[in-house]
């Protein structure tokens, strides 16, 4: 049986997984294919996070209704519409998942007892999920949520018979180590030496449809994961105009869509949210699929009177003279792939605006 573990990340966009990669898997776990897992604290942290949205939300739209208040306009019973409808979000939020979890084949896995001593010891070494990050010329350890979700993921296994594999759902750098391809880090697997756990037994997928491409057949399967691959290791890098090759200056090779105007942007993360569609034309395969990209940078205040069409976010102050930006875009990804060796490789990745999804010519 194959144990699918979903880690916050992979419930960013579809916490309820009624999205269409969300409901094929429940859909799976209902037919007795796979079983569904959703750690407690993974739960925990998707509630809380609803939760602010939905509170920052209600506190714009009060602030809105307060405007018009002003201005004369009887909002009085809007505002009571408005607090009656916040008031239900918690019980709505508690049901959603209590659906989702009276589904055959889809559970929520309790956080286990974790020895604290070893969580601290753990955190002291330095070994994943634990990661550390300079903060003022510190290094801070953060973590602690990721460490329960993979003590779950291994109680999960403990609790599995021994044909079982668990494909654990996930991007975050603290479960896993990059490099030509993204598996579980060394750190979590000498966890599995530990308890005598086969390595075989535990998998990575990056994204809900990635599980799906890994119960497809072969072929579909190694092509979409080396797209899958591809699109997800262009998080981290810049999307602004640089200096390239020849001295001269021009966007990324990867880069042909519209990119907001603010300075320094960087694709902070990515997040596909279609299947990836497939057309082979002899050796060559090319692979596309609708990608959401986080963007991050600054802007100039004086750039930032002038630029209310633009798609993103602005705020709060770095300096004097700027503001953070953000932006989400959604775009088409493009990756071409050669299989004349048996195994695909990727030749060119590119992301288009949406009606410009074609790869550039060679």
């Amino acid at each position: 049986m194959l144990i699918v573990v979903l880690d916050t990340n992979a419930l960013h966009s579809d916490a309820w997984l009624t999205g269409q990669h969300g409901r094929a898997l429940v859909d799976l776990a209902s037919e007795g294919r796979i079983r569904l897992v959703v750690p407690e604290v993974v739960r925990d942290e998707i509630l809380r996070q609803r939760r602010e949205a939905a509170e920052k939300a209600w506190k714009t739209a009060v602030e809105a209704l307060d405007e018009m208040q002003k201005a004369g306009l009887d909002v009085s019973e809007s505002k009571a519409r408005l607090k009656a409808t916040f008031g239900r979000i918690d019980s709505e939020f508690d049901g959603a998942f209590a659906e989702l979890f009276g589904r055959d084949g889809v559970s929520m896995e309790p956080t286990p007892d974790i020895d604290v001593k070893k969580l601290v010891e753990r955190d002291l070494a330095r070994r994943r999920p634990f990661l550390e990050t300079e903060q003022e010329r510190k290094k801070k350890s953060f973590g602690f949520r990721d460490v329960v979700i993979w003590e779950t993921v291994l109680a999960v296994l403990d609790g599995a018979d021994s044909g079982d594999t668990v494909l654990f759902v996930t991007a975050d750098n603290g479960f896993v180590e990059r490099g030509e391809t993204v598996k579980i880090h060394p750190d979590l697997l000498r966890d599995l030496d530990a308890r005598g756990i086969d390595h075989g037994r535990i998998a990575n997928a990056k994204a809900l449809n990635h599980v799906l491409a890994v119960i497809k057949t072969h072929d579909e399967v190694s092509r979409v994961n080396v797209a899958t691959e591809a699109v997800y290791a262009l998080a981290g890098e810049e999307v602004g105009i640089q200096l390239v090759h020849g001295g001269d200056y021009d966007y990324p090779d990867f880069v042909k869509f519209t990119v907001p105007g603010f300075e320094s942007p960087e694709l902070s993360e990515l997040e596909l949210v279609t299947d990836f569609d497939l057309e082979e034309d002899g050796s060559k395969v090319t692979a596309a699929a609708d990608v959401d990209l986080y963007l991050g940078g600054a802007i100039y205040k004086g750039d930032w009177l002038g630029s209310e069409d633009e798609p993103f976010h602005v705020g709060p102050e770095l300096n004097r003279h700027y503001f953070e930006a953000d932006a989400l875009i959604r775009v088409r990804a493009v990756v071409e792939l050669d299989v004349s060796g048996g195994d695909p490789v990727v030749t060119s990745i590119e992301l288009h605006d949406k009606e410009e999804a074609q790869p550039s010519a060679a």
